[in-house]
């Protein structure tokens, strides 16, 4: 069966009152026109404000960098970057933005994506399967910037924890500051052998499972085990390691400027979802989950 995107947002006879909700179908992946050039466009819930484009797609639809890139880095990966300003097209839509691509492939299964922040709409709700009926609200706060993703921040205790949303990653995933959080916020300990999990732009970084001695929970979301990358943004030498080498010498490095403690949620928790919803004026994130 087709997937399909459902727009609401434009007024479509004038004087009609516009409902101020965008739907997003399916695995969320629409056609789209940018500057001359075809293309797949990925709508994630996890994906940032500014329209992010696989460089295949940058080179076919013409685009030139200006003055200014820039890098971001996935553990010790630095990956460039630049950006432009383009028209988009899709589902109705059609407004000039500015766009960014990489050297690495950032749309998985597209050939771009955006995030909830980039869709000029009032609210943005992503539903991922039909309601079964049980569904229970959870409304965290919403937190939005220029070019990153929309996420959510909560605390724990004192200290603020990211939550990223992302259907696509088949486990949530912890950096390790956040990793170090939990275990101290909660109990817990790391169990089995490093494991390659992907971070993104094809990127993948050791992690291990933290196993918590009692479930983080808000509202109706509850996660019982996180994966934890092991040396990246952090240190996980504070946590109690169930299958530790006596003879193992951990070494640390300080981390300089803003810490970022993030965890993506992914289908490990995002499978009980029916919906989230981005709901800009209320600055909410609202999931929908059993």
């Amino acid at each position: 069966m087709k997937r399909r995107l459902m727009l609401a947002c434009l007024p479509l006879l004038i004087g009609a009152t516009p409902d101020p909700v965008f739907v997003v179908r399916g695995d969320g992946v629409v056609p789209v026109r940018l500057g001359g050039a075809q293309g797949k466009l990925l709508l994630s819930p996890w994906a940032p404000a500014a329209p992010t484009l696989n460089p295949g797609f940058r080179e076919r639809s013409g685009l030139h960098a200006g003055l200014f890139g820039f890098s971001v880095k996935v553990g010790p990966v630095k990956v460039r970057g630049d950006t432009s300003v383009a028209r988009l097209d899709f589902e109705g839509l059609s407004y000039r933005r500015r766009v960014v691509w990489f050297e690495r492939d950032y749309a998985q299964g597209a050939d771009a994506a955006i995030g909830p922040g980039g869709i000029p709409a009032r609210i943005v709700r992503f539903d991922l399967r039909p309601a079964r009926g049980g569904e229970r609200v959870t409304t965290l706060p919403l937190v939005q910037q220029a070019f990153r993703p929309s996420y959510a921040r909560v605390m724990l205790g004192k200290r603020p924890l990211i939550l990223l949303f992302d259907p696509q990653h088949p486990r949530s995933l912890a950096t390790a500051g956040a990793g170090a959080a939990l275990a101290e916020f909660l109990g817990g300990t790391l169990q089995g052998a490093p494991i390659p999990a992907h971070v993104a732009f094809g990127i993948n970084r050791p992690a291990r499972v933290l196993r918590f001695a009692r479930p983080l929970v808000f509202g109706g979301i509850q996660l019982d085990e996180v994966l934890v990358r092991i040396s990246d943004n952090g240190s996980v030498a504070g946590i109690q390691d169930a299958d530790a080498d006596p003879e193992e010498v951990v070494v640390s490095a300080k981390r300089e400027g803003e810490r970022r403690d993030v965890v993506i949620i992914g289908r490990d928790v995002l499978d009980r979802c029916a919906a989230i919803t981005f709901d800009k004026p209320a600055k909410q994130i609202r999931l929908a989950c059993v």
